[in-house]
């Protein structure tokens, strides 16, 4: 009985681990489709959008 146990179990892990591959090339799509984007955005505008590495955030 604990081989049918340990099967479902792996057949489940398997499905997750699957989903999340799909997952995760999605939202890896997503980001560089952002990426685009706002650089597009920054050639038209002709305006920084992206922080850049060690600026200051402005005191209020």
């Amino acid at each position: 009985m604990k081989k049918k146990t340990d099967a479902s179990y792996l057949k489940a892990l398997e499905k997750r681990l699957l989903e999340a591959e799909k997952e995760n090339k999605f939202l890896r799509l997503k980001a560089e489709a952002y990426e685009i984007v706002i650089q597009i955005a920054e050639e038209e505008f002709k305006i920084p959008i992206l922080k850049k590495p060690g600026a200051q955030q402005p005191k209020n």
